[in-house]
């Protein structure tokens, strides 16, 4: 009986193994016209996000910023902060991705990358959620205005470290 469960072993690994087509000569992976394609497209997109969100911070900081109540300048603030880091990060990373084909910089640096790429995916989001909760909140509560400030003060900077602690598994 034991030399009938040894030889019933070894014939299921002999019919378990798969069989893998025969090696042929590897391919490295090329720049494709559609990967050209993704970096003008997102070259293009590049120009418009650093242009537009750099002129609205500007604004926000110096000029027509003055007209926002107080405690709207900090949220248009911080998403245009957070959009400028989707724009300086992952445009730029997908450019060279799409350039490249394949990742030379290393374990320790595609890390650190991973993470800025999801954190500023993540606080993107997270403060449009806060400009939405400010929002419902000013039209069901219209007189609570005078603790707004301090009310988005503390969900930005949730929204920030809750980015973080979100992106820091990468």
């Amino acid at each position: 009986a034991r030399m009938r469960r040894v030889m019933s072993f070894n014939t299921s690994l002999m019919y378990n193994t798969s069989h893998l087509p025969p090696l042929t000569e590897w391919i490295a992976p090329t720049f494709t016209p559609a990967a050209q394609g993704r970096v003008v497209a997102t070259m293009v997109l590049f120009l418009f996000a650093a242009v537009s969100n750099l002129a609205l911070l500007v604004s926000v900081w110096r000029g027509r910023g003055r007209q926002l109540a107080s405690h709207l300048r900090p949220l248009i603030m911080s998403l245009a902060s957070a959009d400028l880091m989707m724009t300086f990060i992952v445009m730029p990373l997908d450019m060279v991705w799409n350039v490249m084909v394949q990742w030379y910089a290393g374990d320790v640096l595609c890390k650190l990358l991973c993470f800025l790429k999801l954190f500023a995916m993540q606080t993107s989001a997270f403060i449009l959620v806060v400009i939405s909760l400010d929002r419902h909140h000013a039209i069901l509560h219209p007189l609570d205005s005078l603790i707004a400030h301090h009310r988005n003060r503390k969900m930005l900077v949730i929204a920030w470290s809750l980015s973080a602690l979100i992106a820091s598994p990468q």
